[in-house]
């Protein structure tokens, strides 16, 4: 009788192991995949704002370009920076007190 209570034990014991190892597998492998997948929807999301930001960078070199290309922006930059003039212009230098 004591062995039957024994083996009795022992068939629970086993049996709920089993189960739990049966609960555990599918969520361990899909814990691992939601992991993944939430890791590389925050790696997209990331992408994302760095591709608007690039996007912007873009449109800003491109009206430089175009300023560049009318000349308009050169030659302010020579008059403003270099201090340079046009041929026959006259230049009224005034000092600050």
């Amino acid at each position: 009788m004591y062995q039957m209570k024994k083996g009795k034990k022992n068939q629970r014991k086993f049996g709920w192991i089993f189960l739990l190892i049966i609960i555990c597998l599918p969520l361990l492998y899909f814990g691992r995949r939601f992991y993944k997948y939430l890791s590389m929807r925050r790696e997209v999301s990331s992408v994302q704002k760095e591709i608007i930001i690039l996007e912007a960078q873009i449109e800003i070199i491109k009206s430089r370009i175009k300023e560049y290309r009318r000349g308009n922006l050169i030659e302010v930059k020579a008059r403003d920076d270099l201090g340079m003039i046009k041929k026959g212009e006259k230049v009224y230098l005034i000092q600050k007190k």
